[in-house]
C-alpha cells in the first residue's frame, strides 16, 4: 500500500508521539560521549574531533529527532533532519620547479625539427644580353653517297671580322666536294684540310669587309660510303668581331 506525504507524515507523528524516550538515560548517555570527546581532543587532531561529534549526533538518535526528543518536543514542533554535511574539496597548488644557479643549457633541435625560414630573395640582377652572333648547324643530304653540312650564321649587328670552322670527323671513303658560302656584299675566303681524324673546312672573312646584320650560309661538301654516314662526331664553331670591337662566339654539333 502506498502512503502519501500526508499520511505518512501523519503516521510518524503517531509514532513519535507514542514514544517515550527515557530521559535520564540518554542525558548519562551524552555526557559519556561528551566527557569521552574531551580526552580524545586533547590527544587527537581537530579532524578526529569532528569526527567524534558525528559519532555523538548518531549516538543521541538520529539528529534532529534525538534533539526533538531530548527539548520534549511533540506533535508538528518535530524540527525537520538537518542537511547532509556539505563536502569542500581544496586544490593543492602544484609545487613550483627548483631553480639552481647553474644556468640552463640551452636545447638542441635535430635538423628536421629546425623551424622552417623562407630564404631571402636573392638581389635582382639584369638579364643576360643576348649575344648578337647566332649559329646553327644541320646536315643536306644530297644523294646515296654525297651530302654538305650547313651552317647558319645570324648577326644582329655589323660584323668587321669572321671565321667559320666546320669539323668532319673521318668516316668510310670520306671525301671533301669543297666548300662554298652564301655572304653577300662581302668577301670570304674557304679552304679544307685533312687533320689527324679529320676533314676541317674553314671560311674567314677578307681583311677590311664588313658583313652586314642578317642571315649568313656555309657549306662543308664530301661524299662518304655506301650505306649512308653518321654525323654524330661532327662539330662547327664561329667567331667574330661586331663593329663596336666586341669578341663574339657560337658553335655547336650536327649530331
Amino acid at each position: 500500500m502506498m502512503l502519501t506525504d500526508d499520511e505518512l507524515r501523519a503516521v510518524l507523528r503517531a509514532e513519535a508521539a507514542a514514544h517515550q524516550p527515557d530521559r535520564a538515560v540518554i542525558l548519562n548517555r551524552v555526557t559519556q560521549t561528551a566527557m569521552r570527546n574531551e580526552a580524545a581532543r586533547r590527544r587527537a587532531p581537530r579532524v578526529r574531533i569532528a569526527g567524534a561529534a558525528a559519532a555523538v549526533a548518531a549516538v543521541i538518535g538520529g539528529g534532529g529527532f534525538a534533539q526533538w526528543a531530548l527539548a520534549g518536543g511533540t506533535g508538528s514542533s518535530r524540527p525537520e533532519p538537518p542537511p547532509p554535511p556539505s563536502t569542500t574539496t581544496v586544490t593543492t597548488p602544484a609545487t613550483p620547479p627548483v631553480t639552481t644557479g647553474a644556468s640552463p643549457k640551452p636545447s638542441r633541435t635535430s635538423p628536421s625539427q629546425q623551424p622552417h625560414r623562407s630564404p631571402s630573395a636573392p638581389p635582382s640582377s639584369a638579364p643576360a644580353a643576348t649575344s648578337p652572333l647566332w649559329a646553327d648547324g644541320s646536315v643536306d643530304v644530297g644523294g646515296k653517297t654525297q651530302a654538305s653540312s650547313v651552317v647558319t650564321i645570324r648577326t644582329s649587328e655589323s660584323l668587321t671580322a669572321l671565321d667559320v670552322t666546320i669539323r668532319l670527323a673521318r668516316t668510310a671513303e670520306l671525301v671533301s666536294r669543297g666548300g662554298s658560302q652564301q655572304v653577300p656584299g662581302a668577301s670570304v675566303n674557304s679552304s679544307v684540310a685533312e687533320e689527324a681524324g679529320a676533314l676541317v673546312y674553314h671560311f674567314t672573312l677578307s681583311s677590311g669587309d664588313t658583313i652586314a646584320p642578317g642571315t649568313y650560309t656555309f657549306f662543308a661538301r664530301y661524299t662518304y660510303a655506301q650505306g649512308g654516314r653518321d654525323a654524330g662526331a661532327d662539330s662547327y664553331a664561329a667567331t667574330a668581331t661586331s663593329g663596336s670591337g666586341a669578341a663574339l662566339k657560337a658553335s655547336g654539333a650536327f649530331g
